[in-house]
């Protein structure tokens, strides 16, 4: 939140990115030679709050330098890239762990940000422009947490809570799998870490094909001027429908210790539900605030980290208590009934953009 709003109302993306990732490396080196659990916890939690501005710094790069028919294809790519990381990571932290230390992997951490940090100063450009809706006002006074009167408007809280929802099963899957593959498959950390490669994919390929998807049903609607950005919500109804679907047979079959490899398959097609989903609402969140790219997003970020967070608490005594199927229902339900908010945001999302003032 406070670096979306630095950056939307400061006119600024390169200084926000040098910045965050300045405090990234050095947190980062902290980790990796702490001695001590509280002081490893409240420097991680200062990386992850620098990480943090990747997400919406993104989102505002891409409201800056690409029209409104090509911002679905813009966050799929974007998307892909998000999770790629992932990919990597949950592919080779299990190895790293397992064969050279936990440690090792802050000091990676801190290796890739440094040479992230030297890309930025010297090739990224700042990308905040005339064409931007917003200009820096250095009369106002800056507002911290000016993204969250973007909750005022009725389409923008709606989409989030969806996505909220939806997401929260990335939390959950990402600690109950390593719970129970260990436990039912005997898997160990490295096997663990190769297993995530296929809902990893199918974030991937989710982000891609659903980004190009809306902007394909948007394209037309752009060129004759007709276009209104809740035509991308119709681009989110396969994904929409897919992910309690999957999450269902998912839960069930895991309760019976079902094959691993299409347990695998299930997943995947969960996750590319979720990231086809994701990429799509994204777009439209972006074009419907325009010049707020990065509010939008750090908004969006703050909700579905924060909320799913939380429940990932306790999703170990949830699954205890209603065991594993009964728990992967339970969230396949709630995203179901999520639905019905995209409905009401396709039916009456141009009636609540109306009110938009695109001063925060």
């Amino acid at each position: 939140i406070f670096f979306a709003a630095y950056s939307d109302e400061l006119a600024t993306r390169k200084k926000v990115y040098i910045t965050s990732f300045i405090i990234f490396i050095l947190t980062s080196i902290i980790c990796a030679i702490a001695t001590n659990i509280w002081l490893l916890i409240i420097i991680r939690s200062i990386q992850a709050c620098c990480n943090s501005a990747m997400l919406p710094l993104g989102a505002g790069v891409i409201s800056d330098i690409y029209s409104p028919h090509e911002r679905g294809s813009a966050f799929g790519i974007f998307y892909f890239f998000f999770w790629f990381g992932p990919f990597l990571a949950t592919m080779f932290g299990g190895f790293i762990a397992q064969y050279l230390g936990w440690r090792w992997i802050f000091w990676i951490l801190a290796i890739f940000g440094g040479a992230l940090l030297f890309l930025i100063l010297f090739f990224l450009p700042e990308t905040f422009n005339a064409n931007n809706s917003l200009k820096s006002n250095p009369s106002l006074r800056f507002n911290p947490i000016s993204p969250l009167k973007l909750f005022k408007y009725p389409n923008i809280t709606l989409v989030i809570i969806y996505i909220c929802i939806s997401t929260s099963l990335i939390h959950i899957q990402h600690i109950s799998i390593p719970t129970n593959f260990s436990v039912r498959y005997n898997f160990t950390t490295s096997q663990i870490g190769l297993f995530f490669i296929a809902p990893d994919f199918g974030y991937m390929l989710g982000s891609l094909l659903g980004g190009k998807y809306s902007d394909f049903l948007s394209q037309k609607l752009l060129i004759s001027g007709d276009y209104y950005p809740e035509v991308r919500i119709k681009g989110a109804w396969f994904g929409s429908l897919l992910i309690p679907i999957t999450c269902f047979i998912y839960g069930w079959l895991l309760e019976i210790n079902f094959n691993v490899y299409i347990l695998g398959i299930v997943l995947f097609l969960c996750s590319f539900g979720m990231l086809s989903t994701l990429s799509t609402l994204s777009t439209y969140l972006v074009d419907s605030c325009p010049g707020l790219g990065a509010s939008v997003m750090a908004l969006t970020s703050l909700i579905r980290f924060a909320i799913p967070g939380i429940i990932a608490i306790f999703e170990t005594s949830i699954e205890e208590r209603l065991s594993v199927r009964w728990m992967f229902t339970l969230i396949s339900a709630l995203c179901f009934l999520g639905i019905l908010l995209l409905v009401v945001v396709y039916m009456n999302g141009k009636k609540w953009r109306s009110n938009f003032i695109s001063t925060i």
